[in-house]
């Protein structure tokens, strides 16, 4: 009984020694982690602040570029062909063809009113020059109401134009003094600068003729194989219209061999 007596009061001694010196080891166990959190803490907030002084970027990361300027367009040649006019397939392809017809790879006109023939070509320059070669081959008019002109529609911005000869007579009829003439006309013609757009005597006879239209900015000129027979300049636009373009006549029978567009 006292052996068993003492082994529970050992036991018990044992038991309390145990409790005593574990409390103080769990104790130092939960001081450590909460060092070791707290020494986690202030290096993730020093990273923290480190990372918003200072910009990394992926190694796979796009680069962004600045734009860099187009290169000014270089302005064509003088002199260059832009277009050609062909009438092997008939006037297939262009339009306002009334009183029109293929003759031996040419025009000609076969109406005795008027007759409109629109290029089946628009410019993306403003500064050209239009060449037609054409005959006067009959009057039908003997009052001087026969004219035949190269036009170009007006556009927004942009005044049109005619250019040509009206009041076209034969070498003999000529009442009251009256002479064919060649003119260009603006449209609308109040946009004419003072000076230009007189009418100037111009007898075409009925020969060939190369009829050349050239137009620069807010001027237009009209030459006949190469003399100037009349110009006209805008005082509203600063560029005059590039299409659409044609040819127009009234009372009158006209050939046409060819008809060119350059640049100027």
């Amino acid at each position: 009984m006292t052996i068993f007596r003492g082994d529970h009061g050992l036991h018990k001694v044992i038991i309390r020694t145990a409790l005593s010196h574990a409390e103080p080891f769990r104790l130092k166990q939960g001081s450590s982690v909460l060092i070791f959190l707290i020494g986690f803490l202030l290096f993730s907030l020093g990273g923290c602040a480190a990372g918003t002084s200072s910009t990394s970027v992926p190694p796979n990361a796009a680069t962004p570029t600045v734009g860099q300027p187009s290169p000014p367009s270089t302005p064509l040649p003088a002199g260059i062909v832009l277009y050609k006019a062909d009438w092997s397939h008939g006037l297939v392809g262009w339009q306002g063809t009334q009183g029109w017809r293929v003759v031996q790879g040419g025009l000609e006109t076969d109406s005795s009113d008027s007759a409109i023939l629109t290029i089946p070509y628009r410019l993306s320059v403003s500064d050209y020059a239009i060449e037609i070669r054409l005959q006067i081959v009959h009057l039908l008019s003997e009052n001087g109401a026969s004219s035949f002109s190269i036009f170009a529609i007006k556009a927004p911005g942009k005044d049109g134009y005619n250019a040509g000869a009206s009041n076209l007579r034969d070498s003999v009829t000529r009442p009251f003094g009256e002479h064919p003439q060649s003119q260009v006309f603006l449209d609308p013609s109040s946009d004419t600068a003072q000076n230009s757009g007189l009418p100037v005597a111009y007898f075409p006879g009925s020969g060939w003729h190369t009829y050349r239209v050239e137009v620069k900015g807010n001027d237009v000129r009209l030459l006949s194989d190469g003399v100037q027979i009349g110009n006209a300049s805008s005082q509203q636009t600063d560029t005059i219209s590039n299409g659409a373009l044609g040819l127009s006549s009234e009372k009158v029978i006209l050939l046409v061999s060819s008809i060119r567009i350059l640049t100027l």
